[in-house]
């Protein structure tokens, strides 16, 4: 647990080495820790970590290898090849350096998928290794950098070890790029209180939403969604509903966390939320949730597939006919297909398969019918940029998100026509007034939740009008800065599900 007291000990012994007592070896401290960390949680399915990490630092530099070899040969037969041979020597190159990424990704992925696919083969006994999800995407995500040419491979393997293996980020998240981490790892971070502090503030923010938020919201939706009760549509929407707010905070909190201790050791993180309740359309919403993932499907998966030639002439054919068609479907078509790709990189079971395919589906549909929306707007002469439509759009956007939910809630499709069949046929809307209390959350728990959503929500929106609280924070007066970060380990110890007669929910993300 990032919030556990031996985990807090450790990073507090680490800033101290990384600190003050091996400060020429600042990078090394995080290695060793990194390396610790990783064994100590569970050190069976470290040869998982191994051996991704092995195939592609050495599948990196071979990759790196034949490029130059590739220009090396051209320089030297520039004068004796015609452009017919220059042109099969490149292909030949390139072919065997797209079979080396293709066999190195087949397998590291593969390693994945026996994990995600254990329902599928009754291998529900199967732990998923710590981040292999993480981490391997990352791995993959550098091989891809390499071959295209955009990074240079490591050659010190360590170094790259550093890079995969990092302990903050293997927890949860995200998924970092090598352009964006390598140079931090190995600068020189002096102590500096401030920065410390920030990072701090941070940690607190995400453990406040986290045990305050998350893990009180969990005992209801997990009562309600469970099958040994048939619970009243009116509180099932309810427990949708507030489920989505338990996983941001959950999802967020964590991330806060992991952020806030990388921050400490003068590392920072991708950026992986941009306060996804405010998106006005399910593009904007995934453009600011889970951003790491998303970013990732977007660059190694959405526009490789959109360059393709297939691609380009089903999409000129269909232009022929039909100029918008031809431009939105195929793009609607490689949507569908990367969200069914997110949904399995959650989990291969009909639930997340399902919530991919509802993504995508609500994707290519606003594409293909934007002409439509935007005569409906102008028929009823409707401003999308005006508070009412904005508003309106976020309604919209949460009640989509929550409909694809409904698949994941109960991970089963039993669970889901159990659910929906609730909803259509016992709806019964004062029973969430009667009986709420009966599913193991008082009124009590509901209005400290209601606060915590309140006290989040303004915090959000300062973000959102381009404040950055923190820096706000610490131009305050000491004395407020003091009080304030007290009085919210105060609440959190006292308000927060946790202690020896109750085991803390687990991160729902440290399960992907």
């Amino acid at each position: 647990m990032v919030y556990s007291f031996p985990f807090l000990l450790f990073v507090t012994i680490l800033l101290f080495a990384y600190y003050f007592l091996f400060k020429k070896y600042q990078w090394l401290v995080l290695l060793v820790g990194s390396i610790a960390f990783y064994l100590y949680v569970d050190w069976r399915y470290s040869a998982f970590l191994v051996v991704t990490t092995v195939m592609t630092y050495f599948g990196a530099i071979k990759m790196e290898q034949l490029a130059d070899f590739q220009k090396a040969k051209i320089k030297e037969n520039k004068e004796n090849w015609t452009k017919e041979e220059k042109k099969a020597f490149k292909a030949k190159v390139s072919q065997k350096k797209i079979l080396l990424l293709s066999i190195i990704a087949a397998i590291a992925f593969g390693m994945l998928m026996v994990f995600k696919c254990k329902k599928f083969f009754a291998f529900d006994w199967l732990i998923l290794p710590l981040g292999m999800s993480f981490y391997t995407f990352q791995s993959i995500g550098y091989l891809i950098d390499v071959y295209r040419g955009t990074v240079k491979a490591e050659r010190n393997f360590f170094h790259y070890l550093l890079f995969v293996s990092y302990f903050p980020q293997i927890i949860q998240g995200p998924i970092n790029r090598f352009s964006k981490l390598h140079n931090q790892f190995f600068q020189r971070h002096d102590f500096d209180f401030e920065q410390i502090r920030s990072g701090f503030w941070l940690f607190l923010w995400g453990l406040f939403k986290k045990l305050v938020i998350a893990d009180r919201l969990a005992i209801f939706v997990s009562k309600v969604t469970e099958f040994t009760d048939a619970p009243p549509g009116s509180i099932v929407i309810i427990a949708v509903f507030l489920f989505n707010i338990e996983l941001y905070a959950d999802f967020s909190g964590g991330i806060d966390m992991v952020r806030g201790i990388s921050e400490m050791f003068g590392i920072c993180l991708e950026e992986n939320f941009k306060r996804p309740f405010f998106a006005t359309t399910i593009g904007d919403y995934w453009h600011r949730w889970h951003m790491s993932l998303s970013n990732w499907i977007r660059d190694y998966v959405f526009f490789p597939l959109a360059l393709t030639k297939t691609y380009a002439n089903f999409s000129s054919k269909l232009s022929k006919k039909n100029k918008h068609l031809g431009k939105t479907v195929p793009a609607g078509i490689v949507s569908v297909i990367t969200f069914l790709l997110i949904g399995i990189w959650h989990e291969v079971s009909f639930a997340y398969i399902a919530y991919g395919l509802w993504h995508g589906f609500i994707m290519a549909c606003a594409q293909i019918f934007e002409p439509f929306f935007g005569y409906l707007n102008k028929c009823f002469s409707l401003n999308r940029d005006s508070y009412s439509m904005k508003l309106f759009g976020r309604a919209r956007t949460w009640i989509l998100i929550s409909i694809g939910e409904m698949f994941t809630i109960t991970g089963s499709f039993t669970g889901f026509l159990r659910l929906f069949n609730q909803i259509i046929h016992d709806f019964e809307w004062y029973r969430v007034i009667t009986d709420i209390e009966s599913y193991d959350l008082s009124y009590k728990d509901f209005f400290v939740v209601g606060i915590g959503v309140i006290i989040w929500y303004i915090v959000s929106v300062r973000q959102e009008n381009g404040m950055r609280i923190r820096e706000h924070i610490a131009a305050q007066p000491w004395l407020f800065r003091y009080v304030l970060t007290a009085g919210v380990i105060m609440v959190t110890l006292i308000l927060g599900i946790y202690g020896s007669s109750y085991n803390a929910a687990d991160f729902i993300y440290g399960g992907f």
